[in-house]
């Protein structure tokens, strides 16, 4: 029987079958760069047309990059408030809706898990729970992989973080409401696999590691970081502790923009009569594009244009303007990761935009880059360690570390585990495709 995993990730997804003898990786989306991995993306259009992966990024931005976001105050819904010595009121509730929204895109959904305030939302008319959202996504990436496998698929294992939250009480709220997404989304039999275990599954088939090794798995996408401490023990390792933090590639993107972009739109403007900064909240909306449309109330769109006439940043205040009014959102955190991707490899990167109305270039040297990054990396040194004192082992006893997930490719973290554990091997695994294939591999040893 053919044992499939996907590793549903806040960023990208894979799909990996195995059947007794090789792990095959599947052609989920034929218009990515690379086929086998799928953005988790979910684009649903005005008339209900449903739109995953590349296509969904392509559509959002043909759709919606340069255009007027209109707010209008709507009707969104109803609730009923029951309060003691009163009774039960039913109140309607209204929100401020753009009219002129062709279609809603949804990423980084996993992230939103342990967000116990984030319950539904309107899409044009329709609620969707988070729940519902994400089971959609996860039947067309299923639908997809029954295509590329040729045949119907009813059983998997689908990998989830080892934590969501550092809460508990949302930790384990994100993973009944995965489970219920899942359960829901066409699939006879789901279960579940903390990621970094499912990967260092992978490693120990593939690298042959020699029974005893101590092995550290280091998982970081773009929400999570993951840690797992193994032993391997003949074929198969031995979990030993797992760890991990709510870090991840989405956060290390705003801080990127909060350090180095936010500036180039006024962020450090002042008044000229009362040497006051411009409204510092305003500029706590650049941390996500979801967030940038909100400035688009007629309230701080008004701010943004006294601050824009009064401050000392008139030019930067107006490119702030453009970008919210114009939907740019979107297209300067795909500019901010790819600058994030190009200082991995160079020693400056630029965060380039060339837009209708919106010109931006602003270099960023890594070694500013990763004086930002400091405090996150000590936050990455303390869950290794402790996962290590979980595991009752020392980090000299560590002889291959694991990387996997496309934050790990960033040089500050991998010297950091250089440091951290002097005597480990660093082996990179297959970025966006390893855990997928320990998905698998775990299924089939069930």
């Amino acid at each position: 029987m053919l044992s499939i995993g996907i590793d549903f990730g806040t960023s990208n997804s894979s799909v990996a079958v195995y059947d007794g003898r090789e792990i095959r990786l599947l052609a989920l989306d034929p218009q990515a760069r690379d086929p086998r991995v799928m953005r988790s993306l979910l684009y649903i259009t005005r008339d209900g047309e449903i739109i995953a992966g590349q296509r969904a990024q392509e559509t959002y931005t043909q759709q919606n990059t340069g255009r007027e976001v209109k707010l209008e105050r709507r009707l969104v819904g109803e609730i009923d408030m029951t309060f003691a010595e009163v009774g039960t009121l039913h109140r309607h509730v209204f929100g401020l809706v753009d009219v002129n929204e062709p279609g809603r895109l949804f990423q980084s959904m996993k992230r939103f898990l342990a967000d116990t305030s984030f319950t539904s939302t309107d899409v044009f008319g329709r609620q969707y729970s988070l729940e519902e959202l994400i089971a959609t996504l996860a039947a067309k990436m299923i639908e997809a992989a029954e295509s590329a496998l040729g045949q119907p698929i009813k059983r998997m294992v689908v990998g989830r973080p080892v934590h969501f939250s550092d809460e508990p009480e949302k930790n384990e709220a994100a993973r009944e409401r995965l489970a219920e997404a899942w359960r829901t989304a066409g699939l006879d039999e789901v279960s579940f696999l903390e990621e970094p275990v499912a990967a260092v599954h992978h490693f120990g088939l593939e690298h042959g590691v020699e029974d005893g090794a101590l092995v550290l798995v280091f998982d970081f996408g773009g929400g999570t970081l993951d840690i797992t401490v193994a032993e391997q023990e003949g074929e198969r390792p031995r979990v030993l502790a797992t760890g991990g933090i709510p870090l991840g590639g989405d956060l290390l993107d705003s801080r990127l923009v909060e350090a180095e972009v936010a500036p180039c739109f006024g962020e450090r403007a002042r008044y000229r009569r009362t040497g006051l900064p411009a409204p510092a909240h305003l500029f706590t909306r650049l941390r996500s594009w979801q967030t940038i449309v909100e400035l688009n109330r007629p309230e701080l769109l008004e701010l943004i244009r006294r601050a824009r006439r009064g401050t000392d940043q008139p030019a930067e205040l107006a490119a702030f303007e453009t970008l919210v009014t114009r939907n740019y959102g979107f297209e300067l955190f795909r500019a901010v990761e790819a600058a994030k991707i190009d200082l991995s490899s160079a020693a400056i990167a630029a965060v380039a935009l060339d837009l209708n109305g919106l010109s931006l270039h602003k270099e960023v040297l890594r070694s500013d880059w990763e004086a930002i990054l400091s405090p996150q990396v000590r936050a990455a040194r303390d869950v290794v360690l402790g996962t290590l004192i979980g595991a009752g082992r020392e980090p000299g006893e560590v002889g291959y570390v694991v990387t996997t997930g496309g934050s790990s490719l960033i040089p500050a973290f991998r010297r950091m585990l250089h440091e951290t554990l002097p005597n480990a091997a660093l082996r990179e695994t297959d970025t966006f495709t390893s855990v997928a294939a320990g998905l698998a591999l775990w299924g089939a040893a069930r």
